[in-house]
């Protein structure tokens, strides 16, 4: 069929001729399977007295070709009658063309039509001499948007143009029956007959390799074929297999070079991201965060009401800022790691950028689409504790070893004297094994014209908990993306954002340490009148607490909106210069409350005056906005495609909290109300942060062979005084596709692609807290304040001289494809100096203040080996199966500190050669056999019970991981679908072997921690044993203090994990038409499924007693497209 084009071809082919269109063979076609092309498809027609026409169109229903022609021409030929069924292609053809004044030829996916000769003499080349002509055009892609940068080559000749950024080309004195090649990176290549046409259309398809998917990067995209940086894609059709609510956790185990820990199961608990390993001993290693053009906070700030808004602030980190974006609204998650994919942008990307683009709206019909899903969660491992019987006998023990008669009273016994001994409580059971609820709505609708497309998406979430009660955590919002182009495409709009609105009932406490350390005779959680039992002694005093005081009395009711906008302007101005602006604004808001109420308290402890009961507000606050505006060249320079940006950045960021508490409160119903408190104290922050840079970049591709990225960018950062407040950053990087090279396409052609790449540049780091470099001040509260003015306390003092940390980034890797890519195999091997290090260095305390930020001259070295394997293992009509295999061997070492000995940090755990991870720690000499002690060994080779701290800790564990990767595997069977990812990592850890805790020796007793793991069975118990627990004691054991800071403590934390399984079937299509839609997909996912490990605790990966572990999901929903 026709298709006009207004404005660029002219009135006699404007119905005339017929747009051009290339397809593809699916991506890495089985090499067991090989396609029979034209020749296999078949054709079942059922016409008569219909125009050829008509027949095209069939034609192109029932297979992936297209019909290129002239209407005058198929106007001249006569109606045919068919009545075919399952005949092949050509067979088809020639039976149309039979008779007829055309005929056809089949280049690629493209049937051409074309006059037989002596029927069009215009076209006869015995009888007419081709005349040169001026040809102009357009490309556009298979949903109608222009196609910048493709290369229009006159066949035969070196005569060549490219198109500009709206996909217009003109080429001057080409003969009228030339043959037009256009090509570009990631679309098909294709030619086309002149025939004496002066304007054309032609229509692209996109290319299915995976080199030549698009790849986005900083302001901009390339693809992977011709990417000469490192950055590595998780797409939405694997965030969307893992029932994970924040996205960062869908990337775990899929990434080389990227390390990823969830730190808590808590939902929206803190997650530490490192790109290839830590480049700053103290001030920052979080990667910059990038969504939709806006930066985005990776955590939430400190306010001292962390308690309640997330239960789980450990190990340093903070709440994930990301626990509020919906991984559903995700099209895809980029990771920039070497210098040429983040030097662009600056201080911001010192340890890398994540780049997460949200959906958009494509061209089609209106799509609607719903997914709704059901899911259960649960604790995977628990700790084999001690039972009731051993339990005891631990304890008596405990007391004989120390010469005690444990009936004595003066003696704390209460679980031997007071509480129940004949019974036996499951505390992990009783208090993480609950089994948590999700619910997840997703809708969305989507569609448009080439020239303006929309997608509207809401969603809603309600996550229940493991621990006791009826919780909830509750999220509802909306996405919506809409972009617009001008008739001509020279103007372009896009705006896009997202709100979502948070409600977090969930307990304010994490009930993993009791579960672990309450003794299995604890009293019983509820009386026998179903009040919370207190367990009273014969004064009435409770001898324990109850952990469910904070279930039933503590009101935690967080309330949180995230806010997220983006607007991209872009004119074209000329057909190579291109300019645009991005505006974006972020706002992350709470309102946090937390109280308790009178019945959290033990009986006895009620009726004091002023009340005990107690309640804090907060609320804070985390706005960005962002302005970007660039200009972009798109040329040729002889026989390369040059591509050129520049911009400006402003960026402001600010936080601030406030926070109030209040004590003594007269009733409950009151907690709400501050002013009803007793007494009321407030505390309160507020940070602004401004940034500034001026940036650019040049990328030249020479015929795809030889390709040439040069990035240079001046920050601004309002963190440094004016000494030091810009820095410059640069890099370049440089490839070699060596497979463009014509003896190799010769003679090597198993090998379908290589490319030799290399990288170096530097990037800084500003992540050192706004306002470091001036005298700071805090407001302190005394009693009597001196002559009634407000006291102040120094916080630091200022520094104008700080400067920038400085990571200097080289990379060498080597791509290769085989077997018509197949196999696709990247490796890469980088390494980054960070130096000048942001460090505190100790004052006397006759200075007024501890310590002031300084550079300290201290370089710290990564060096990472990443592999990342793709294959096409089978690749069939019916069935199809892929794997992608990455692992990354990391190294990281301080490898300079000049003066360390001297310095503050000589007792710290930095050594020079040695790895951030390192610690210095005792060496551990076993049990002593004679007196049933741990012992160690001291610097002088001695064998001590308690060694010196400062000389004693010549021994050294490395905690940093030695390698990790992830295998995933992709496996289709007609309408079914099994997806999953195993994730392994090599390292050591803390276990839970020894005792519960560092500060609870086995035997000893505290209402609330004093079980102990199974492992304390094999002690010392007399005089010549050898065991690895030391004798029992009801006292505290230095010697167990001390051998948590030895080498004894860390022991082997590798695990291999089943991170996710997804399995999914498709409803077949016939079915679908009678239901009236599109698709219906029925799957069930699961996370953490299975750990394998020697690990002694909860989890190998967040190794924590005080913090929930990753929890095992599985959930099951139904998908519908309409």
């Amino acid at each position: 069929m026709p298709m006009p084009w207004p404005g660029l071809l002219n009135d006699k082919y404007r119905q005339a001729v017929r747009i051009m269109k290339i397809t593809a063979f699916i991506m890495l076609v089985c090499t067991l399977h090989v396609s029979a092309g034209s020749y296999s498809q078949s054709i079942t027609l059922s016409e008569k007295e219909a125009p050829l026409t008509k027949i095209f169109k069939a034609i192109e229903k029932q297979t992936d070709y297209i019909f290129f022609y002239n209407v005058d021409w198929v106007k001249k030929t006569e109606k045919v009658n068919v009545q075919v069924k399952d005949m092949p292609l050509h067979q088809v053809l020639d039976l149309l063309f039979k008779d007829q004044p055309v005929s056809y030829s089949i280049t690629g996916k493209m049937i051409t039509v074309f006059p037989k000769k002596n029927d069009d003499s215009q076209y006869d080349n015995n009888n007419k001499i081709a005349l040169p002509i001026d040809i102009r055009g357009k490309v556009v892609d298979e949903n109608g948007k222009p196609v910048p940068s493709v290369t229009v080559t006159v066949k035969g000749t070196k005569k060549q143009t490219i198109t500009n950024g709206v996909g217009e080309f003109s080429i001057s004195d080409v003969s009228d029956n030339a043959v037009l090649i256009f090509s570009s990176v990631n679309m098909e290549s294709f030619e086309i007959n002149v025939s004496g046409q002066k304007e054309i259309l032609a229509k692209l398809k996109t290319k299915t390799s995976q080199l030549d998917e698009v790849q986005v990067i900083a302001y901009g995209q390339t693809t992977k074929r011709l990417q000469t940086g490192n950055v590595a894609t998780v797409k939405a059709e694997d965030i969307e297999k893992q029932p994970v609510g924040n996205p960062l956790l869908a990337l775990e185990g899929r990434v080389p070079g990227l390390f990823i820990t969830q730190e808590s199961g808590v939902i929206g608990g803190p997650v530490t991201i490192r790109i290839q390993g830590q480049n700053s001993i103290a001030k920052g290693n979080d990667p910059l965060i990038v969504i939709d053009g806006v930066p985005y906070y990776s955590n939430m700030p400190i306010t001292g009401n962390e308690g309640a808004l997330f239960p789980s602030n450990i190990n340093g980190t903070n709440p994930s800022a990301l626990a509020f974006i919906n991984p559903a609204d995700i099209d895809r998650i980029d990771i920039l790691k070497d210098a040429d994919a983040t030097s662009i942008y600056g201080s911001r990307a010192a340890n890398g950028a994540i780049l997460i683009t949200t959906k958009k709206g494509k061209s089609g019909t209106p799509k609607a689409n719903i997914n709704i899903q059901k899911g259960w969660s649960q604790v995977a491992h628990f700790i084999e504790l001690l039972n009731t019987r051993e339990y005891l006998d631990m304890r008596y023990e405990a007391y004989k070893n120390d010469g005690i008669d444990w009936t004595a009273s003066s003696f704390n016994n209460k679980d031997l004297t007071l509480w129940d001994t004949s019974h036996y409580t499951n505390w992990q059971k009783e208090l993480i094994g609950g089994t948590a609820h999700h619910t997840n709505i997703n809708a969305s609708l989507s569609g448009g014209v080439p020239a303006a497309q929309y997608l509207v998406g809401c969603t809603y979430t309600k996550s229940g908990t493991v621990f006791p009660g009826n919780f909830a955590n509750e999220s509802a919002g909306m996405h919506f993306d809409l972009n617009n182009s001008s008739s001509g495409q020279r103007l372009h709009m896009d705006l896009s954002g997202s709100f979502l609105t948070n409600r977090n009932q969930l307990p304010g406490i994490d009930f993993t340490n009791q579960a672990i350390t309450l003794a299995p005779v604890a009293p019983h959680l509820y009386s026998t009148d179903g009040t919370l039992n207190w367990e009273s002694d014969a004064s009435g005093s409770s001898t324990w607490t109850n952990p469910l005081n904070s279930v039933y009395f503590q009101t935690t009711d967080i309330r949180t909106n995230n806010l997220l906008g983006n607007f991209n302007l872009s004119y074209h101005i000329l057909d190579r210069l291109e300019i645009k602006a991005n505006v974006g604004y972020s706002r992350l808001q709470t309102n946090d409350y937390n109280a308790v109420s009178i019945g959290y308290f033990a009986p006895e402890n009620r009726d004091y005056t002023p009340s005990p009961r107690a309640a804090q507000y907060g609320n804070r606050s985390m706005k960005s906005i962002i302005t970007e505006p660039q200009v972009v060249y798109n040329g040729r320079i002889n026989k390369g495609i040059l591509n050129g940006i520049a911009g400006f950045t402003f960026n402001q960021q600010s936080w601030e909290y406030n926070l109030y508490a209040g004590k003594g409160y007269s009733n409950d119903e009151s907690l709400r109300n501050p002013q009803a408190a007793l007494s009321l104290t407030s505390s309160s922050g507020y940070s602004l942060y401004k940034y500034v840079a001026g940036f650019g970049r040049v990328t030249y591709n020479w015929e795809d062979t030889y390709l040439l990225n040069a990035a240079l960018r001046r920050d601004g950062s309002s963190r440094f005084g004016d000494k030091n407040k810009f820095h410059n950053f640069a890099s370049v990087g440089a490839a070699w596709v060596f497979t463009q090279s014509a003896f190799l396409k010769k003679n090597l052609k198993w090998l379908s692609f290589g490319k030799l790449k290399a990288s170096y540049g530097n990037t800084g780091s500003d992540q050192i807290g706004d306002y470091s470099y001036l005298s700071l001040y805090n407001n302190i509260s005394v009693g009597v304040p001196y002559q009634t003015v407000p006291s102040l306390v120094s916080n630091g003092l200022s520094n104008p001289y700080l400067q920038w940390e400085e990571t200097r980034k080289a990379q060498i890797g080597l791509d290769l494809g085989f077997l018509n890519d197949r196999i696709l195999l990247s490796s890469t091997l980088q390494r980054n100096r960070s130096s000048n290090q942001l460090l505190p260095y100790e004052l006397p305390v006759m200075t007024g203040s501890s310590a002031i930020i300084q550079n300290f001259p201290a370089t710290v070295q990564n060096t990472s080996l990443e592999f990342l394997l793709n294959t096409v293992n089978i690749k069939s009509n019916r069935f199809k199966w892929n794997s992608s295999f990455n692992f990354t061997i990391p190294k990281n070492k301080l490898i300079a500190f000049p003066d360390i000995e001297n310095s503050s940090y000589a007792s710290s755990d930095l050594v020079v050669g040695k790895s951030l991870g390192s610690k210095k720690v005792f060496h551990f000499a076993g049990v002593d056999r004679t007196t049933g002690k741990y012992q160690f060994t001291d610097a002088k080779g001695t064998l001590v019970p308690l060694p010196d701290y400062f000389n004693d800790r010549f021994a050294l564990v490395d905690l940093s991981p030695k390698f990790y990767g992830g295998l995933q595997n992709s496996i289709e069977f007609k309408g079914f679908q099994l997806d999953f990812l195993f994730q392994f990592t090599k390292q050591k850890g803390v276990p839970v072997f020894y005792s519960a805790t560092p500060y609870v020796a086995p035997g000893s007793f505290s209402t609330t921690s004093s079980n102990q793991p199974a492992t304390v069975l094999e002690r010392w118990q007399k005089n010549g044993d050898q065991a690895p627990i030391e004798s029992y004691t009801t006292g505290y054991s230095f010697g167990l203090g001390y051998l948590y800071l030895s080498d004894a403590a860390f022991k082997d934390a590798s695990f291999v994990r089943l991170k996710n399984v997804s399995f999914s079937w498709n409803l077949p299509s016939q079915w679908g038409k009678k239901l009236h839609i599109q698709n219906c997909r029925l799957y069930v996912q699961g996370q953490n499924l299975l750990t394998i490990t020697n690990y002694k605790g909860l989890d190998p990966e967040n190794q924590s007693i005080t913090a929930l572990p990753p929890l095992r999901t599985i959930t099951t929903g139904v998908q519908l497209t309409f």
